[in-house]
């Protein structure tokens, strides 16, 4: 028995001391970035490793064995407190385990050809039942083979390494459960598309919503039933202490709370990574906001009083010095003619999908503006008459890339500056296949560590960017291509279609 587990404990061992052995205030900067990511691909190895061991004791502790099975009969309610309990985990981390191992076990009922259910179903949460739900597509014993779900094929991407467990989660729950409108082939189909579209760079929050904007054309009905479920739980809570302190706790519906946080975010951008201002009372104001001596969240709550006190009558430059909070909304040509009204749009800077139903009021409200891309799918060319962006240009530029491009920046598109790809002092175009979003930060570091963007031409407008880091930082300069956030990726993952004109609706509105 104990030469079982001696490669394992041998491991361990080894593992423990690493960092002593590392001497890792001796590495350079690349040797401790190389020093990081192996030991996360360490930690990954073992997530698998904890997954396996996660579903043969999910295996064992099946609910028809009732109180012989193996949780129950060690004392637990449910396999993932004994998981909790054998690996000393947060709750959070055992449910993670928990959840990997239930994939692996009913992605392989050859391999758990007793296996009709997670045992103890539904007794860690919300999203259990969903998981249920899709085990009914199986069938039970009784009925035959059991047909593995639609999540099988990633499951064996995750058990072979091809993607990271934590990224495995995320597209399993931002896709969903299968049901009689979207069926497990159309989820396993989105599911390969945004595998194919994975950049390097991306954390399991990006795979997360790029795998539930997929869900949005899959499911129309769903998003606007989510909408109304969103603006069921939107409230506001306000108390006073027993010392005269009054707080404010809220939750808002997408729709809401961007205007919310983009209110809020004009005033402190200078201060928290938001564009700079150079010219006039905009400059005046940010430095104002970049020297106060006030902490962030101080200076917050005074805009949030400032803004309730003036309320609709106030005068927008009296808090805002460059433009007013607003909401964006973006929907492609096709999806704004769908006949059934059905079509999908997405909030810009979030990503979230919106009905049309939400699309059609902001028409109203405010009008749309219409963008038109070349059949390559990018915008058509505007000159070189001025040497900065127009706004008009900028609400492209958004909607197309929607936020910073920089590998692994998630900044959105209010907190970007464009970049032109060649200076515009050196005969650059002021164009908009010339313009990139990057943050301050990484604005600045471009010009000031000797980065650059290239542009490739006669490729598709999402596939035709690369950064190049400088010679300092890797001396063998190799590209990495750009991941741009705009609508045209949720549309490229949901279907196989060609890009259309996208059209963006802003909506601006006093409190």
């Amino acid at each position: 028995m104990e030469d079982k587990f001696d490669t394992l404990r041998a491991v361990t061992a080894q593992v423990s001391n690493i960092h002593e052995t590392a001497d890792l205030a001796s590495l350079s900067s690349e040797e401790v970035k190389t020093f990081m990511r192996l030991a996360a691909r360490l930690r990954q190895e073992a997530d698998r490793v904890l997954a396996c061991g996660s579903a043969e004791i999910n295996q064992r502790s099946r609910r028809e064995l009732g109180g012989a099975g193996l949780a129950k009969a060690e004392g637990f309610a449910n396999p993932q407190t004994l998981i909790a309990a054998l690996t000393g985990s947060t709750k959070a981390d055992a449910r993670k385990i928990d959840h990997l191992g239930k994939s692996l076990m009913d992605a392989s009922p050859a391999s758990f050809p007793s296996a009709t259910g997670s045992a103890d179903a539904g007794a860690d949460g919300p999203g259990e039942a969903g998981d249920d739900a899709e085990l009914g597509d199986t069938g039970s014993g009784d009925a035959g083979p059991m047909r593995p779900p639609w999540f099988a094929a990633i499951t064996e991407q995750m058990r072979s390494g091809a993607i990271t467990p934590d990224r495995f989660e995320a597209l399993r729950a931002g896709l969903g459960s299968s049901s009689d409108t979207v069926p497990g082939e159309a989820l396993a189909a989105a599911a390969q598309r945004i595998l194919d579209c994975l950049h390097p760079e991306d954390l399991p929050e990006t795979v997360f919503r790029d795998a539930a904007n997929a869900r949005a054309f899959l499911d129309r009905a769903g998003v606007a039933e989510k909408e109304r479920q969103q603006l069921a739980r939107q409230e506001a809570k306000v108390w006073t202490d027993r010392e005269g302190m009054v707080h404010l706790r809220a939750t808002f519906a997408p729709e809401d709370g961007t205007w919310v946080k983009n209110a809020l975010d004009l005033v402190l951008g200078p201060r928290i990574g938001g564009p700079r201002f150079v010219h006039g009372k905009a400059a005046a104001a940010a430095t104002t906001v970049v020297e106060d001596e006030r902490s962030t969240e101080q200076i917050r709550a005074s805009v949030l009083v400032d803004l309730l006190k003036t309320g609709a009558l106030a005068d927008e430059n009296a808090i805002f010095s460059q433009k007013r909070p607003a909401v964006q909304v973006v929907v492609t040509a096709a999806e704004l003619a769908r006949p059934n009204a059905d079509g999908v749009a997405f909030i810009q800077g979030t990503g979230i999908p919106v009905s049309m139903n939400m699309v059609s009021r902001l028409v109203c409200d405010t009008g749309l503006v219409p963008i038109v891309r070349n059949a390559d799918g990018s915008p058509l060319d505007l000159g070189r008459e001025v040497r900065l962006y127009t706004r008009a240009q900028r609400v492209v530029i958004a909607t197309l890339q929607g936020g910073c491009a920089a590998p692994g920046c998630d900044a959105p598109a209010s907190f970007c500056e464009v970049h032109h790809l060649q200076h515009w002092s050196e005969g650059g175009k002021t164009d908009i296949n010339d313009g990139i979003l990057l943050c301050r930060f990484h604005h600045m570091q471009l010009h000031n560590d000797g980065h650059r963007i290239i542009r490739i031409p006669g490729r598709k407008y999402e596939e035709s960017y690369y950064w190049v880091p400088s010679a300092l930082r890797d001396p063998g300069q190799t590209p990495i291509k750009l991941r741009f956030r705009g609508v045209a990726r949720h549309n490229a993952q949901a279907t196989h279609e060609p890009h259309e004109a996208h059209t963006v609706l802003p909506a601006a509105r006093s409190l």
